[in-house]
């Protein structure tokens, strides 16, 4: 698994490469003039034509993409906001810590919940505990999580005065953001849950199990879970993957600045250095997360990495058979 572990690793780097190549190109062919959105209209044309010097906007379309792919790639430059003249890498360092908490906290104690109870509802199928559970999943995962939040911050900010309502000063502050992902996340992954561990438990390995004698619980929890899990570690997976940009709507309803403000504001105002740079950040994330995904399944299914081993040993001794 450590070869497969670095291999993998060494695929991300062509991969974030293509992705910071199209985010330049796309940014650099959206219409519009990135010096006079950031002078405004009062601007005269020497003043327009001087800024598009400073940023570098005249010079050929190549010479732009071979001095950015250098800086990101060999110095681990970012550059600075053509906006506000800040460091990008130090915006990311205060930045990225507040979303990658909301996020990363909420879908944690969400699947610590809603795991659970997904498989309790499936072991407990047809009963009141499972139409409860289900009920309940479906009523909370259809209300989006920015409606959520609204009702959270009407309640516990405005009626009771618990909580602040904005900011990002204490860690009061993070308490509805959280929540109101937590209440998606921990509904989406009983239901997930719930189907998966369902469909294994009427698979045919399940049934003989039982047939030869085992006990419900070994058969559920021992056989059953780890197959179940699968598809909920993807989910997982695909959760955690956008978890840097995916609060967006949460830290604009709460005032609180992260991620997700910061590239908002940036494609708006067509600041490429902000935009590129946060884009390889999630897609080096993404990759990460990916790489645990398998090597998780891996862990639950042992079919998976004897079919791995297997191929290794193929490899090997087609090397071998080469060399003689």
């Amino acid at each position: 698994m450590v070869r497969y572990t670095i291999k993998r690793l060494l695929l991300t780097i062509p991969i974030i490469i293509i992705v910071a190549i199209l985010i330049f190109c796309i940014m650099k062919l959206t219409p519009g003039d990135p010096a006079k959105m950031i002078l405004g209209d009062s601007a005269t044309e020497e003043e327009l034509q001087s800024y598009r010097e400073y940023l570098g906007l005249n010079r050929p379309f190549l010479v732009q993409l071979g001095e950015y792919m250098e800086r990101v790639f060999l110095h681990f430059d970012f550059g600075t906001s053509w906006l506000s003249r800040k460091s990008i890498a130090e915006e990311f360092a205060v930045r990225l810590p507040r979303s990658f908490a909301i996020s990363c906290y909420s879908i944690l104690v969400g699947a610590l919940f809603g795991i659970p109870l997904g498989v309790l509802a499936a072991v407990k199928q047809n009963t009141f505990a499972d139409k409860f559970i289900l009920f309940l999943s479906s009523f909370m995962h259809v209300i989006p999580n920015y409606v959520w939040a609204l009702i959270l911050i009407i309640i516990f900010s405005v009626k009771l005065k618990w909580l602040p309502s904005y900011g990002a000063d204490s860690w009061q502050c993070y308490i509805m953001p959280c929540a109101a992902i937590f209440i998606m996340g921990f509904t989406g992954m009983a239901r997930m849950t719930r189907s998966s561990m369902l469909e294994v438990i009427r698979s045919d390995y399940v049934m003989a199990a039982r047939a030869q004698g085992f006990s419900k619980r070994s058969v559920n929890y021992r056989h059953a879970l780890p197959n179940a899990m699968i598809p909920v570690i993807t989910a997982l997976g695909t959760q955690f993957s956008h978890a840097l940009g995916g609060t967006m709507i949460l830290e604009t309803i709460f005032s609180i600045p992260g991620t997700g403000t910061y590239i908002q504001g940036a494609i708006s105002n067509r600041d490429l250095p902000i935009v590129t740079g946060t884009v390889i950040i999630l897609a080096i994330w993404f990759c990460l997360v990916m790489l645990l995904v398998d090597l998780l399944y891996a862990a639950l299914d042992p079919r998976i990495k004897a079919q791995y081993e297997a191929r290794n040993r193929t490899w090997k001794r087609k090397e071998k058979e080469a060399k003689a």
